[in-house]
């Protein structure tokens, strides 16, 4: 092993155990939270090199050449960041610095170092991952709701049934979408700028892919569920992408029931250590009790802390 290699193996060790202690917590098996954290920050170090990556970001509308946008890892008085740049809800207006691995906790000399290194891209805002029981130390972006399928789920509706759309019920699925969307944003009006549904070609591929759920009630089609095999930041398993229910259904916890119903259906299939996860905005308070409900804990927490130039 060459020393260049020996000394990134090193700090990639260091930013594992870091990282395995910070999240120690999470009620996940060892072995299953040490792969995943390992095979994160390897993904996370390949950006570092790949240009496929850099050339995601309009490097030509910002005038930055486009391997500027290659993620990068800084040592700060002998600590490692492992730090890429990210737009806020795609939007070119609202850059971001993500610190998306480390060897220790983030302070005020690690955000002056990270927000020097950024400069030009002139970012609003640097983003940590954090256990989501930690205290809130900046601005909540997006929480991670999170289910554990180790053990076989103890939950009975015979009130409810999830049934596997067809090519056949997309138009219902899209209107039901637009309307559940419509009608959470005249509720929620802060959600309107930053929570879209999914777009009609994306619908079309999970439908096709077996991906999509219609919740029946007593003979109704009273909503839908989008749930599919990836990652919510490091933790492996199955996402929850879109959950609706129509408004004339709402107040009888079909959401909660749903997602429980979901989780049988899951396990039969993956028995190995696996999550069914979501990502909620802050402010979606019905979702964060749906989630609840369903017996999903709050996980992981984004948050955006201060740029802090000298």
């Amino acid at each position: 092993m060459s020393l260049l290699c020996y000394r990134e193996r090193c700090q990639m060790d260091m930013m594992l155990r870091f990282m395995l202690s910070q999240y120690a917590d999470l009620p996940l098996p060892q072995k299953t939270l040490h792969s995943w954290l390992e095979n994160w920050i390897n993904n996370q170090e390949e950006r570092c090199a790949d240009n496929a990556f850099a050339a995601r970001f309009p490097w030509k509308e910002t005038g930055l050449p486009q391997s500027y946008f290659l993620q990068r890892k800084l040592c700060i008085d002998g600590r490692y960041f492992l730090t890429g740049p990210r737009y806020k809800g795609g939007d070119i207006n609202r850059p971001f610095i993500d610190i998306v691995a480390s060897s220790a906790s983030i302070d005020d000399s690690v955000l002056k170092a990270v927000s020097r290194e950024w400069a030009e891209l002139k970012p609003q805002h640097i983003r940590q991952l954090t256990p989501g029981n930690n205290p809130v130390q900046g601005v909540t972006d997006q929480l991670i709701y999170a289910s554990c399928l180790t053990n076989e789920p103890k939950y009975y509706d015979d009130a409810l049934i999830l049934k596997p759309a067809l090519s056949a019920d997309f138009d219902w699925c899209r209107k039901a979408l637009l309307e559940a969307y419509q009608h959470s944003w005249s509720k929620i009006p802060v959600l309107s700028g930053s929570l879209c549904s999914v777009d009609n070609e994306d619908l079309s591929n999970h439908i096709l892919k077996g991906h999509v759920y219609i919740v029946h009630a007593q003979g109704d089609r009273v909503g839908l569920i989008i749930c599919e095999q990836g990652e919510a930041a490091f933790l492996m398993g199955w996402r929850i992408s879109e959950e609706v229910i129509l408004p004339a259904f709402r107040g009888h916890s079909l959401a909660s029931r749903a997602q429980r119903l979901l989780r049988n259906h899951l396990y039969r299939f993956s028995r190995e250590t696996c999550l069914v996860t979501g990502t909620i905005l802050p402010g979606n308070l019905p979702s964060i009790r749906t989630a609840i409900k369903a017996g999903r804990t709050c996980f992981l927490r984004y948050e955006f802390l201060p740029v802090i130039f000298d």
